[in-house]
């Protein structure tokens, strides 16, 4: 199929024909993109057509290694090892748990950490979570804390949390910094590759493939935070080996919640929200147009001068969205009517950059320069 075409006049009585500007070779890979065809974008700028560049990556996956300070998950991992340090001792703490199991989906053991824990370490945890979470995700919640721990046997089939939160979280408590010394086989967490989930668009008959081209694993060694896009389909693989709850893979997760702006500096917040809502109206009207062709997260992080209110910088701490194939029928439609959809990942990039550098906010009393970071969200 061609990227581009053009209503020429022709012969036959003049009637409009479709003209192809460029269309692949026949022998081009199944996965032929045409945005990164040198020939493509030579035509489309002698033809003056503008090519939007995407401002920032998509990125399912995020780890934080070392994200507690150590001293504070030794200390989470030392009430844990405490409790289970005597098999034959009997009291209240070694009977929190639940031994969860659903037929070819889950088998683990979990319990709640608001309840498993002390107060005060606890909430220095949560805390935690809670700071990470509204300055890289624009998330100003999270999900009550489970805990887990996998023996021989457990694991978790691929499943989606889609419900939940834009954000899933998983903060490892396994006993070994270095992935390949722990006593058990298996224990990462599985998260289908996006190829996979548009497999027709990317099949190539050339080619086979196996389980890691299909997924990614991503290990838990000992205070890894990992955060990932739980649309995609994901899972725990089954743990072989160790059925010493204190030798296997422990985990915390649990979901960031509730993305909204959030403020951090001198900058009045009231008279902030205002001057938000009112400069982002060109915005919103802009990417209406793109409703039902894009689902996921953007998260912006912007400074804002305390002198006179300007945005002075912008960058990206996020990025999961996805364009849905509703965008191919678009993308159609756009040639039927001599028009190029450009992609909506860089569409919704650069309106968000261009929208995002022009507000304006009130000066803060202080001078000092307000973070804002802002999340924007297709459902």
């Amino acid at each position: 199929m061609s990227l581009v075409s053009a209503a020429n006049s022709g012969g036959g009585g003049g009637e409009s024909q479709q003209q192809l500007l460029w269309a692949p070779d026949a022998d081009a890979s199944p996965s032929y993109d045409p945005w990164s065809d040198p020939r493509v974008l030579e035509e489309l700028e002698a033809r003056e057509i503008p090519v939007l560049e995407e401002l920032t990556s998509a990125q399912h996956v995020i780890t934080v290694d070392g994200f507690l300070p150590a001293a504070q998950a030794a200390e989470l991992r030392g009430v844990f090892d405490s409790r289970f340090a005597d098999p034959r001792a009997c009291h209240p703490e070694r009977f929190l748990w639940d031994y969860w199991h659903v037929p070819d989906q889950y088998t683990l053991v979990r319990t709640q950490a608001a309840v498993y824990f002390p107060d005060d370490l606890y909430g220095r945890l949560e805390e935690a979570l809670l700071s990470y979470g509204e300055a890289a995700l624009g998330c100003r919640a999270i999900s009550p804390i489970w805990m887990s721990y996998y023996v021989d046997g457990c694991l978790q089939e691929l499943h989606c949390d889609n419900p939940h939160g834009p954000f899933a979280f998983v903060l490892s408590l396994t006993p070994t910094t270095d992935w390949s010394d722990r006593e058990f086989s298996g224990g990462e967490t599985l998260i289908l590759q996006p190829h996979v989930l548009n497999y027709w668009r990317n099949y190539d008959p050339r080619k086979g493939m196996e389980l890691q081209h299909l997924v990614t694993r991503v290990p838990s060694p000992f205070n890894r935070l990992t955060v990932f896009d739980p649309r995609f389909p994901h899972g725990v693989r089954e743990v072989r080996g160790t059925k010493d709850p204190r030798k296997g893979r422990l985990v915390l997760h649990g979901w960031f919640t509730e993305p909204a702006p959030f403020f951090d500096g001198p900058l009045d917040a009231g008279e902030a929200e205002v001057a938000l809502n009112e400069g982002l109206e060109p915005l919103w009207e802009a990417l209406e147009a793109v409703s039902g062709l894009i689902t996921g997260t953007l998260i912006a992080r912007l400074n804002i001068s305390g002198a006179d209110g300007s945005v002075t910088e912008l960058s990206w701490l996020a990025d999961t969205l996805v364009e849905v194939p509703n965008h191919d029928r678009a993308a159609a439609d756009a040639l039927l009517e001599e028009r190029v959809l450009p992609r909506l990942r860089a569409l919704v990039h650069n309106e968000a950059r261009d929208c995002l550098l022009g507000l304006s906010f009130p000066a803060a009393g202080a001078g000092r320069d307000t973070k804002l970071t802002f999340p924007i969200v297709f459902e």
